[in-house]
């Protein structure tokens, strides 16, 4: 499970960047959005909790995420679906976003022409994207994919992208790309692969960090959200 732990776009939460990014673009959205690979529902929680205006959906491949969102919706539809599949008509969504989910799929193009099909004309696309390829990185110096595989055995990336590699891809699925922004530098690039690296060590989890830490009771527990926070709030100031 991923994504059980509440979010919002505040420096002390992990993914509160990107979350401010994806508020950032829904800024004069209106009608029905969609959370494509939503896990267990913090996102479209947070944009829901934001933004009561909107219809907003989830869908996830994951019965029991799908289940565990669905505990508590907070006013969000959740459906279990694949992002190949999507179960709306052609034109019927304003405004798709997909966080960190291209990366796991076998066919990133199926995924994005499908997003294309369901947005109405001039809907709105935003995509949360792990650049494990990008040159100039500490993921570059590590060889990501390559040399150092403990992403794609402990998350399953299976797919390594550059900025350079997306933009060539989504034109070709119907989709422009109009901005591009950062969230993971430096900090939390080394955070990343040395978190990734320990897992080589420990063996693998059952959930993201902040769904571990937030579950975690005790002094353990604490010191785990203690120290995600201070990373987080030390990376969105980066």
């Amino acid at each position: 499970h991923w994504g059980a732990a509440r979010l919002e776009p505040r420096p002390r939460f992990m993914n509160g960047l990107k979350l401010r990014y994806l508020l950032d673009d829904l800024s004069g959205v209106s009608g029905r959005v969609l959370d494509v690979g939503c896990g267990a529902g913090s996102v479209a929680k947070a944009v829901k909790r934001e933004r009561p205006d909107l219809e907003v959906a989830g869908c996830d491949a994951s019965q029991s995420s799908i289940s565990m969102a669905g505990r508590d919706p907070g006013g969000v539809e959740f459906r279990v679906s694949t992002a190949e599949r999507l179960p709306f008509a052609d034109g019927e969504l304003d405004f798709v976003w997909i966080f960190d989910v291209l990366e796991h799929v076998q066919d990133p193009e199926l995924v994005l022409a499908e997003v294309a099909r369901v947005l109405r004309p001039g809907g709105g696309f935003h995509v949360v994207l792990p650049l494990e390829g990008q040159p100039h990185t500490l993921y570059s110096l590590a060889g990501c994919g390559t040399r150092w595989t403990a992403k794609v055995r402990h998350g399953g990336h299976i797919q390594i992208f550059s900025a350079d590699r997306f933009r060539s891809m989504a034109p070709r699925c119907g989709l422009r790309v109009l901005r591009t922004r950062w969230s993971y530098h430096a900090l939390l690039q080394a955070v990343d692969l040395a978190y990734f690296s320990w897992l080589d060590l420990r063996g693998p989890v059952s959930g993201s960090v902040e769904d571990l830490s937030a579950a975690r009771s005790g002094v353990a527990g604490r010191l785990m959200r203690a120290a995600s926070r201070a990373a987080a709030s030390a990376a969105w100031l980066e």
